[in-house]
Parts: structure tokens; C-alpha cells; sequence
């Protein structure tokens, strides 16, 4: 059943639906969502008079269900329609789906017999890019959409997923003594990175992807036994986004992605070992030509399109959704909201909130 199929059921009698949460968030302001059975059944038999209501309720109860009819609602709220409800709903929907800062807890719930749990940071993705990798023949894929919490910039998005104590040192509680990082700044030159990092005391920098497939086979094949954990930064779609007079082959470079998460799968695989490979993005990108921009500022021109600290709110007319998170205060726009003009080397923006730019993937691949 189609969303718009439930609702127009509605009219005639309560329903029992199985529907993702998300999706309620689409319903109409005006129906009355139950999340008890019994609470629905208790208050249609009181005594007291009720009026006419649309009733939507989202959980069975063997007890009281044959009073109501069950539907099964299909519909995939992952959409650029999410724009629709994403900024109104924002908390809601933080609350009742997988989010940066849930991955780390996550990870280390999953954390078991693997001998290597490895952790692909990707600059710049978007779920929409990856969504159709779950159809991966070769491996067992799972593609999740995540939201980011917050503000959809490289220093928020990051930090939401190591966390703190960071990701490497809770998995060394589980047994995962090796510890190894590959990233393409040194973390003597970048504090950024220097605080992702903290704790793998072995953090090489890599240019190209098969330097970190030849020092992960040397390192495998000299460790001694014992579980290693792998953090690996790379570079996604974000540098892509800015200073560039045309939009980038998206399609081409989110497949080499692909191909470096699968090599990397083989490689594995090959080695006989038993594997879960995480991959995630510190925020996706709207492009530019997949909107149309209301600008409701006049910020300087080297300044963030889509979010501001507090100091520089009065270059717009409205300050956007406020964010507190790891020592910054940030105010992020709506979607298609900017403060500025786009420059013409900017091909794709980030730091609002919408579904191009809010919904990352965390993507799964076992090895066994």
C-alpha cells in the first residue's frame, strides 16, 4: 500500500500500520498516531463521547488487533522529498533513526570474533550516491541511511563518528590491540586530523589507495595474531564541490570509491581472514544545479553559503537551526535557503541541513 492509499483508508477507519518511521513524518498534520494498541481500544470503548478522527496506529497487540485493519505501507522516505518535512521534523527524526554519533556505539556492539574491523572515513558522500550498492552480487553489502548530527561540515561530522574516548581506543577494550590509520595529512601538520587519530599511535599518510592495500598486507602479515583495528581517511566528493568551473563526473568517482571498498574486501578475503568493513561520510553535497537558491543574505564571499557562527547572523534575514556540538555554535540554513550568491566555481554547497546534504551512508561489508 502507497502512502497516499493509507491516507485515503484512514478516512473510513482506524488502521494498524507497518510503516517506517520516518515515512509518519509525511502523514498529514491532523492524524492521530497511537503508539499503543491498547491505549486506542481503551479510548474508543470509555464512555466518554469522541470525535471523528483520521487514527493511525504503529504497534500490534495480539489482544485487540482483529478489531482493526493491518496494512503494510511502502514507501521510502529517503528521498529529496525529505526537504519537504527534514528541517520542521529535524529533532523528530533525529530520534527515530540511525545518526553519526550512534556509529561508534554500533561498531563496538558488533564488535566480536572478526580479527580486523576497519573504518572508511569518506570526505563529502552522499546516501543517495551509494544507495544502490546493496545490490553488490560479490559480497554481503548493507547500505543504511545516517544523519548527520548537526551541521554538515568535515570538523562537526567527523568528530560525531570517532568520538570521544575515540572509536580505537573503546574497540582496544574489545581486543583490538593493532591498531593502524591512513589518511592524506600527516598528523603533525593538521590538528584536525591529529585528533581523529589520537590513539593509533600508527598513522601513516597515503596518496593513493594501493599504498594502503600494500601497507595493510605487510602489517597483517607481520602482527603476530591479535584482532587490529583500521581507520582509513579518504577523500570523497567534497574537494570536488568548490573551486571547480564544472560539476565533476559524480557517477565515476563515487565508483572508484566503490572499487577501493571492494579491493579492500578482497584483499582480505584473499588473506583468509574474517572482516567487517565500515564506511561512512562526514556529509553529503547539493549540487547546484539540482536547486534553485533562495538568498536571504549578503554574506562575504569567502563565507559559508549555508551555516554561520553567531558573530556573523546579521549578514541574513533569519538565523537557521542552532547547533551546539564538540565547543562550537553553529546555525545551519534550511533547505534552499543560502546567504550569499554561488560563486561560479561553486558546483556543490554544504553546512545546511537537506536530504543531499544530511543523509551519509554507513555502509557494512562483511568478509568471511
Amino acid at each position: 500500500m502507497t502512502l497516499n492509499e493509507l491516507v485515503n483508508l484512514l478516512n473510513h477507519t482506524p488502521l494498524i500500520a507497518h510503516i517506517h518511521p520516518i515515512s509518519r513524518c509525511f502523514l498529514p498534520e491532523d492524524v492521530v498516531i497511537y503508539e499503543s494498541l491498547a491505549q486506542l481500544a481503551w479510548a474508543m470503548d470509555t464512555f466518554e463521547p469522541t470525535l471523528p478522527e483520521r487514527i493511525l496506529v504503529t504497534a500490534s497487540d495480539p489482544q485487540y488487533q482483529h478489531r482493526f485493519p493491518i496494512v503494510h505501507c511502502e514507501h521510502n522516505p529517503f528521498t529529496p522529498a525529505l526537504n519537504e518535512v527534514l528541517y520542521d521534523r529535524y529533532e523528530y527524526i533525529e530520534g527515530h533513526m540511525l545518526t553519526q554519533q550512534d556509529i561508534g556505539e554500533r561498531i563496538v556492539a558488533e564488535a566480536g570474533g572478526e580479527e580486523v574491523m576497519v573504518l572508511m572515513l569518506i570526505d563529502g558522500l552522499s546516501y543517495r550516491d551509494v544507495a544502490d550498492w546493496q545490490d553488490e552480487e560479490e559480497l554481503a553489502v548493507r547500505v543504511e541511511p545516517c544523519l548527520v548530527n548537526g551541521p554538515t561540515v568535515t570538523r562537526i561530522g567527523f568528530r560525531n563518528i570517532v568520538g570521544d574516548p575515540p572509536l580505537a581506543a573503546r574497540l582496544f577494550d574489545h581486543g583490538f590491540t593493532h591498531r593502524l590509520g591512513f589518511t592524506y595529512w600527516y598528523r603533525e601538520d593538521n590538528t584536525f586530523t591529529d585528533h581523529l587519530f589520537r590513539t593509533i599511535s600508527r598513522t601513516e599518510k597515503a596518496g593513493y589507495f594501493a599504498e594502503i592495500l600494500e601497507a595493510l598486507q605487510a602489517h597483517l602479515g607481520q602482527s603476530g595474531g591479535g584482532k587490529t583495528y583500521v581507520q582509513i581517511m579518504l577523500t570523497g566528493l567534497d574537494g570536488y564541490a568548490h573551486s571547480q568551473k564544472r560539476k565533476p563526473p559524480v557517477e565515476a568517482i563515487v565508483g572508484e570509491i566503490r572499487d577501493e571498498l571492494l579491493n579492500l574486501a578482497r584483499l582480505f578475503a584473499e588473506l583468509g581472514l574474517t572482516v567487517v568493513i565500515y564506511l561512512t561520510a562526514d556529509h553529503g553535497i547539493l549540487w547546484r544545479d539540482e536547486f534553485e537558491p533562495q538568498i536571504i543574505g549578503s554574506a562575504p564571499g569567502k563565507s559559508s553559503p549555508r551555516c554561520c557562527g553567531w558573530s556573523e547572523l546579521y549578514y541574513q534575514s533569519e538565523s537557521g537551526k542552532r547547533f551546539n556540538l564538540h565547543g562550537e555554535e553553529l546555525f545551519c540554513l534550511n533547505y534552499p535557503r543560502l546567504r550569499r550568491k554561488l560563486h561560479i566555481d561553486d558546483q556543490g554547497v554544504h553546512g545546511g541541513i537537506s536530504f543531499q546534504e544530511s543523509i551519509v551512508p554507513f555502509v557494512t561489508v562483511e568478509v568471511t
